[in-house]
Formats: C-alpha cells, structure tokens, sequence
C-alpha cells in the first residue's frame, strides 16, 4: 500500500467526487454505465473520466473486475479504512 499515491488520487477534485459518488451509490456498477452517469454528472467526457478511474484503480481505490469487454467498478473500502478514511464521510 503506498499512502502517499492514495491521498494523490483523492487530491484530485473529480476524482474525489467520482468516489464520493460510488461512496454514496454503495454498489457495483458496469463499467461504462458508472463512467458515463459521471461524465454526466460531472460535466466531463467520458475519455477523461477513464482517466480518472484508471488513476484511482492504479491506486488501489477503487477495485476493477473485468466481465467480458465490461469493466465493473467498485470503492477499496478496506483500503480506506485502513488508511483513516471513512468513505460515507467524504
């Protein structure tokens, strides 16, 4: 676990509020339906809210699973915890 590449990922504005929304959903969600319901909500396309995801999966954040050619995205919440992060409090 590397601390400092977990506070990075969150410094981001976007992608804090990419995990304030899957925090507050509270549930796994495909891939491109998730990536595209933020883009949406973000104001934002959906290349660079892969970007994002990317960014927060290579910090361990949030967990990918891989079904096909769908991606399916959910929070580290152990990951978070562990760290002092309580996710329903972002």
């Amino acid at each position: 676990m590397n601390t400092t590449l977990i506070l990075k990922s969150l410094a981001d504005d976007m992608r804090l509020s990419i995990v304030r929304k899957l925090a507050k959903d509270g549930c796994e969600d495909a891939g491109i339906d998730i990536v595209s319901d933020c883009a949406n909500a973000l104001r934002l396309s959906q290349p660079t809210m892969s970007h994002h995801f990317a960014r927060l999966v290579q910090a361990g954040v949030l967990l990918e699973r891989k079904a096909g050619k769908e991606k399916f995205y959910r929070l580290n919440v152990q990951l978070l915890e562990s760290i002092g992060i309580d996710p329903k409090k972002l």
